[in-house]
Protein backbone atom coordinates (compact mmCIF):
# COMPACT_ATOMS: atom_id res chain seq x y z
CA UNK A 1 0.00 0.00 0.00
CA UNK A 2 2.93 2.38 0.73
CA UNK A 3 4.36 2.01 -2.76
CA UNK A 4 0.98 2.55 -4.40
CA UNK A 5 0.15 5.60 -2.28
CA UNK A 6 3.60 7.10 -2.83
CA UNK A 7 3.40 6.70 -6.59
CA UNK A 8 -0.08 8.22 -6.76
CA UNK A 9 0.98 11.07 -4.48
CA UNK A 10 3.73 12.06 -6.91
CA UNK A 11 1.03 12.85 -9.48
CA UNK A 12 -1.72 14.03 -7.15
CA UNK A 13 -2.01 17.43 -8.79
CA UNK A 14 -3.52 15.66 -11.81
CA UNK A 15 -6.46 14.36 -9.79
CA UNK A 16 -7.32 17.43 -7.73
CA UNK A 17 -10.15 18.38 -10.11
CA UNK A 18 -11.91 15.03 -9.65
CA UNK A 19 -13.59 15.13 -6.22
CA UNK A 20 -14.47 11.42 -6.12
CA UNK A 21 -10.97 10.38 -7.07
CA UNK A 22 -9.47 12.84 -4.58
CA UNK A 23 -11.54 11.29 -1.79
CA UNK A 24 -10.52 7.78 -2.83
CA UNK A 25 -6.84 8.81 -2.81
CA UNK A 26 -7.34 10.54 0.56
CA UNK A 27 -8.74 7.28 1.94
CA UNK A 28 -5.80 5.34 0.49
CA UNK A 29 -3.38 7.76 2.17
CA UNK A 30 -5.33 7.46 5.41
CA UNK A 31 -4.94 3.67 5.27
CA UNK A 32 -1.21 4.03 4.57
CA UNK A 33 -0.90 6.53 7.43
CA UNK A 34 -2.76 4.21 9.81
CA UNK A 35 -0.55 1.29 8.81
CA UNK A 36 2.55 3.42 9.35
CA UNK A 37 1.27 4.50 12.78
CA UNK A 38 0.55 0.89 13.70
CA UNK A 39 4.09 0.01 12.61
CA UNK A 40 5.59 2.87 14.70
CA UNK A 41 6.77 4.77 11.62
CA UNK A 42 5.34 8.05 12.84
CA UNK A 43 7.06 10.42 10.40
CA UNK A 44 5.80 8.41 7.45
CA UNK A 45 2.32 8.32 8.96
CA UNK A 46 2.43 12.09 9.46
CA UNK A 47 3.33 12.54 5.80
CA UNK A 48 0.62 10.25 4.40
CA UNK A 49 -2.02 11.77 6.65
CA UNK A 50 -0.98 15.26 5.59
CA UNK A 51 -1.46 14.30 1.95
CA UNK A 52 -4.85 12.80 2.77
CA UNK A 53 -5.98 16.03 4.43
CA UNK A 54 -4.74 18.10 1.50
CA UNK A 55 -6.99 16.12 -0.86
CA UNK A 56 -10.21 16.84 1.01
CA UNK A 57 -12.64 19.39 -0.48
CA UNK A 58 -13.17 22.77 1.20
CA UNK A 59 -16.38 21.66 2.92
CA UNK A 60 -14.89 18.40 4.18
CA UNK A 61 -16.39 18.54 7.68
CA UNK A 62 -19.92 18.72 6.28
CA UNK A 63 -19.49 16.61 3.15
CA UNK A 64 -17.14 13.92 4.54
CA UNK A 65 -17.62 14.06 8.30
CA UNK A 66 -16.51 10.52 9.22
CA UNK A 67 -13.41 10.70 7.04
CA UNK A 68 -12.53 14.14 8.45
CA UNK A 69 -13.00 12.93 12.01
CA UNK A 70 -10.73 9.92 11.51
CA UNK A 71 -8.09 11.88 9.60
CA UNK A 72 -7.89 14.66 12.15
CA UNK A 73 -7.51 12.21 15.01
CA UNK A 74 -4.88 10.15 13.20
CA UNK A 75 -2.97 13.27 12.15
CA UNK A 76 -3.06 14.46 15.78
CA UNK A 77 -1.73 11.10 16.93
CA UNK A 78 1.07 11.17 14.39
CA UNK A 79 1.94 14.80 15.23
CA UNK A 80 2.04 13.93 18.93
CA UNK A 81 4.32 10.96 18.23
CA UNK A 82 6.87 13.13 16.43
CA UNK A 83 6.75 15.84 19.12
CA UNK A 84 4.68 18.30 17.09
CA UNK A 85 2.56 19.05 20.13
CA UNK A 86 1.26 22.43 19.01
CA UNK A 87 -0.01 21.02 15.72
CA UNK A 88 -1.48 17.98 17.45
CA UNK A 89 -3.32 20.26 19.86
CA UNK A 90 -4.64 22.43 16.99
CA UNK A 91 -6.01 19.39 15.16
CA UNK A 92 -7.57 18.04 18.33
CA UNK A 93 -9.22 21.35 19.17
CA UNK A 94 -10.63 21.56 15.63
CA UNK A 95 -11.95 18.02 16.02
CA UNK A 96 -13.58 18.92 19.34
CA UNK A 97 -15.18 21.97 17.74
CA UNK A 98 -16.51 20.11 14.68
CA UNK A 99 -17.48 16.80 16.33
CA UNK A 100 -21.22 16.22 16.33
CA UNK A 101 -21.50 14.29 19.58
CA UNK A 102 -19.62 13.47 22.75
CA UNK A 103 -18.81 9.94 21.54
CA UNK A 104 -16.93 11.49 18.62
CA UNK A 105 -15.11 13.86 20.98
CA UNK A 106 -13.97 11.42 23.68
CA UNK A 107 -10.87 10.00 21.89
CA UNK A 108 -9.73 13.55 21.12
CA UNK A 109 -10.27 14.67 24.71
CA UNK A 110 -8.18 11.73 25.92
CA UNK A 111 -5.30 12.44 23.55
CA UNK A 112 -5.47 16.18 24.28
CA UNK A 113 -5.28 15.47 28.02
CA UNK A 114 -2.24 13.25 27.48
CA UNK A 115 -0.50 15.92 25.39
CA UNK A 116 -1.26 18.67 27.89
CA UNK A 117 -0.08 16.50 30.77
CA UNK A 118 3.17 15.68 28.96
CA UNK A 119 3.76 19.41 28.56
CA UNK A 120 3.12 20.00 32.27
CA UNK A 121 -0.14 21.91 31.71
CA UNK A 122 -1.92 20.30 34.65
CA UNK A 123 -4.51 23.08 34.96
CA UNK A 124 -5.49 22.65 31.30
CA UNK A 125 -5.81 18.90 31.82
CA UNK A 126 -8.08 19.53 34.79
CA UNK A 127 -10.21 21.96 32.74
CA UNK A 128 -10.47 19.46 29.89
CA UNK A 129 -11.49 16.63 32.20
CA UNK A 130 -13.99 18.87 33.99
CA UNK A 131 -15.57 19.75 30.65
CA UNK A 132 -15.98 16.06 29.80
CA UNK A 133 -17.48 15.22 33.17
CA UNK A 134 -19.90 18.13 32.91
CA UNK A 135 -21.02 16.95 29.46
CA UNK A 136 -21.49 13.46 30.88
CA UNK A 137 -23.61 14.89 33.69
CA UNK A 138 -21.16 13.92 36.43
Amino acid sequence: IFLIASQINHGKEWILGDKDLSIAIAELNMKAGKMALDGCDHKTAYSYLGVALSLLPNDYWSSHYDLSLRLYFLKSSAANSICQYYEAELFLRMTLEKARCLDDQLPSYLLLSQILQAQGNVNDVYDSCSTILTELGE
